[in-house]
């Protein structure tokens, strides 16, 4: 029943490091989403403003839209940085609650990847390099943290089952005593 607890980086129980891992998504989140609205505005203005040619619109309808799921996913990643705050709050995290953080935060990389392939498919290999340069740690960031929130619920699900096993044998035990008493009462 004693096992060795997975920790983060060795130093961190993965309890303290949802913690942290909560707080740092919220700042980041908070604080990149004005860029990404305001992304959003300046391409809808050069969208009015260059109505030109119909390639260009398509390119920044396109940007305009990335921008937009962007701003999206930073809202969900807000959402999912609270939802693991408030379920620490008095007790530990649910294992449920860690699966829907998972969830929420999973579009972020998602949207991170598909404007990746989206480039390598038009075959603009300098918006790849600067997709790369710009977000390629916020997604490895990510991605490991994920990598732990998922660590953490395995490991509450392995509590839990434990647990339920020790209590299962404890009430059998009590079970089998009682209904050796009883037989030998009736003998």
């Amino acid at each position: 029943m004693d096992q060795k607890k997975e920790t983060c980086l060795g130093v961190f129980s993965l309890l303290n490091a949802s913690w942290i891992i909560a707080i740092i998504q919220l700042f980041y989140n908070v604080f990149i989403m004005p860029s990404a609205v305001t992304s959003i505005y300046s391409v809808v203005q050069s969208i009015n403003i260059t109505a030109t040619s119909d390639h260009t619109n398509t390119v920044l309808v396109l940007s305009c839209s990335y921008y937009t799921w962007s701003a999206v996913c930073h809202i969900l990643g807000m959402c999912a940085a609270i939802l693991l705050i408030l379920s620490h709050v008095g007790s530990p995290p649910a294992p449920s609650h860690l699966l829907t953080w998972l969830l929420l935060t999973s579009f972020h990389p998602l949207l991170y990847l598909l404007a990746v392939l989206d480039s390598l498919l038009r075959g603009n290999i300098t918006v790849v390099a600067g997709k790369m340069i710009h977000s390629g740690l916020p997604f490895l960031l990510t991605m490991y943290s994920m990598h732990l929130m998922y660590s953490l619920y395995r490991q509450m699900v392995q509590d839990q089952e434990y647990h339920r096993l020790y209590v299962g044998e404890e009430k059998g035990e009590m079970e089998k005593t009682k209904s050796k008493n009883c037989y030998q009462s009736i003998i």
